[in-house]
């Protein structure tokens, strides 16, 4: 299959390429500068959603992943519009983008769907590698997480396993046209924080933090409001609904076994390290 893959150098989509490949397909990585590594097996291609650059050819199936600053849903429309309709489009959204009419995410599934497209629409759960990237910062600085969580658990899922997932939708074996994904993990920040001192020997500890004293500690740190906003809806907003329920691993995938928070930590215990 002649595969489109948008983000292609991100975190999920770089695993995305290299799994396709792995599988013998055809792989085409967009990324705004048009290149992509050392990797002679990749077809390197230019994809700027904002200037409306894209490739002038078909494909068998489109990854396609809304960078963050982008919440336009026409702009998606002009990108898709040149391509079949038969073309397999599958696009990285969120959990609660089937229910959450104003998110984004939501408005770009809504436009897919409407032109007719041949999709599937998959729905992370909370990454395990926000510990590795937004969360990083303050772990690295004060061997904290700190965030206005109070006592809140979240289902958290791996990128391997949501890269694992968007192949097999790109591949023909999912069938549903939306996908959460999910690794069966139900942990708070203090239980995630006890889970990696024991597997990597660090002492960090999770640190509630009132609203406005994040807010306040956030600005002062030197972050801007879009960033805040994006850790507020994934770490406060959360606790004003019902409480998150403990989710099975889904969807059940051959030969796949869904990570756990244990073995990501060992997986990236070296960094983990980095802490003590």
């Amino acid at each position: 299959m002649d595969i489109l893959v948008t983000g292609a150098s991100g975190n999920v989509g770089s695993k995305i390429v290299n799994l396709l490949l792995s599988h013998g397909h055809n792989v085409f990585a967009g990324t705004r500068s048009g290149s992509y590594g050392q990797n002679d097996n990749v077809i390197p291609t230019v994809v700027d959603f904002e200037q409306g650059i894209k490739p002038e050819r078909t494909f068998d199936a489109i990854f396609l992943m809304r960078p963050p600053h982008l919440t336009d849903p026409d702009i998606f429309e002009s990108f898709l519009q040149p391509y079949a309709r038969s073309t397999r489009i599958v696009f990285l959204s969120v959990m609660g983008a089937d229910t959450k009419s104003y998110l984004p995410h939501a408005k770009i599934e809504k436009k897919i769907a409407e032109m007719g497209f041949e999709h599937v629409f998959t729905r992370p759960t909370y990454f395990m590698e926000n510990l590795l990237t937004t969360l990083w910062p303050e772990l690295d600085a004060n061997n904290r997480v700190y965030l206005p969580s109070g006592k809140l658990k979240l289902n958290w899922v791996s990128v391997r396993d949501v890269a694992s997932v968007s192949v097999a939708a790109l591949i023909g074996q999912i069938g549903e046209r939306g996908v959460l994904v999910n690794a069966g993990v139900y942990a708070g920040f203090s239980e995630v924080c006890s889970t990696i001192n024991e597997i990597a020997g660090t002492s960090i500890t999770y640190e509630p933090a009132s609203l406005f004293g994040y807010i306040w500690y956030m600005r002062k740190q030197g972050n801007d409001w879009p960033f805040i906003a994006v850790m507020l809806l994934l770490h406060f907003l959360p606790r004003l609904g019902p409480a998150a329920k403990p989710l099975a691993a889904s969807p059940k995938l051959p030969a796949h076994e869904f990570e756990t928070l244990e073995d990501f930590v060992r997986r990236n215990k070296d960094q983990f390290r980095r802490l003590r």
